[in-house]
């Protein structure tokens, strides 16, 4: 499902669009899950999930803790794909946030 109907009715709405992130893993997957559907229960427009990167540079310190902290309790990137399934189950659009490094790792 594309963001771009939802950025475009918000923008219609005279509104900006909420887009809730959270690392997939973070604390755990399980309660990366709820936490996201929460996110979608309390009215946000689009969620975005990270998906957990050792080296994440190019954040900032939060989000590098929850990072490092997901990493630790074990997610994968296979955990990232649940997460994403079950928050694009609920209908809202659902992005992935990555660094390049993970991705030529897995295959492009």
């Amino acid at each position: 499902m594309s963001a771009q109907p939802t950025l475009l009715r918000a923008r219609a709405e005279g509104r900006a669009a909420l887009v809730g992130y959270l690392p997939a893993g973070f604390p755990t997957v399980e309660v990366s899950v709820a936490a996201s559907q929460a996110m979608v229960a309390a009215g946000v427009d689009v969620v975005e999930v990270g998906l957990p990167y050792s080296d994440p540079v190019m954040d900032g310190p939060t989000i590098q803790r929850a990072t490092e902290r997901a990493l630790a309790a074990g997610a994968r990137t296979t955990d990232t794909f649940r997460v994403v399934e079950a928050v694009a189950a609920t209908g809202v659009p659902t992005l992935v946030m990555t660094y390049w490094n993970p991705v030529e790792r897995y295959g492009v």
